[in-house]
């Protein structure tokens, strides 16, 4: 059975899904895919929601498609069924053991987990920015990405 990576924000429609894609397509190129997957969800999202615009085409130009990606709410399953969860701040995370404190061995700051400063553990939300914006989150998001794969 595959070990799972669950990134979270808020909403699910910008970071999280970025980092879900970007996560997955590392797992491929570095021959992980068999032993992991990825998912993300949102501690507000609201069911259903498509991801931003500008983080489709943020990703698009990185040639990974998340089109047909679908915000999904943070739930007890998906909990239990996580290997790892990473958040994108400090309260996601805060949230998170607030409600399911039995998760507490198994919840990091993306940034915490790749072992970034302290005072550098949070993705900046670039919902209602332009594409500049994301590009940077999404880069951020990568390079915390490529420092936990070790840990892997």
């Amino acid at each position: 059975m595959k070990k799972m990576i669950l990134f979270v924000c808020t909403g699910n429609t910008c970071r999280s899904p970025m980092a879900e894609a970007l996560c997955q397509s590392l797992l491929k190129k570095k021959g992980l895919a068999s032993e992991y997957d990825c998912s993300s969800a949102g501690v507000y999202a609201y069911e259903g929601d498509s991801a931003s615009y500008e983080a489709i085409s943020v990703l698009k130009k990185s040639g990974l498609d998340i089109s047909e990606h679908y915000a999904r709410t943070l739930d007890l399953d998906m909990i239990r069924n996580s290997y790892i969860i990473l958040t994108m701040t400090r309260d996601h995370k805060r949230m998170i053991l607030d409600v399911f404190p039995e998760s507490a061995d198994k919840v990091y700051t993306l940034k915490e987990y790749a072992e970034y400063d302290r005072n550098d553990w949070d993705i900046s939300d670039p919902f209602g920015f332009d594409e500049k914006a994301y590009f940077t989150c999404m880069s951020e998001i990568e390079n915390a990405i490529f420092k936990i794969f070790d840990k892997l």
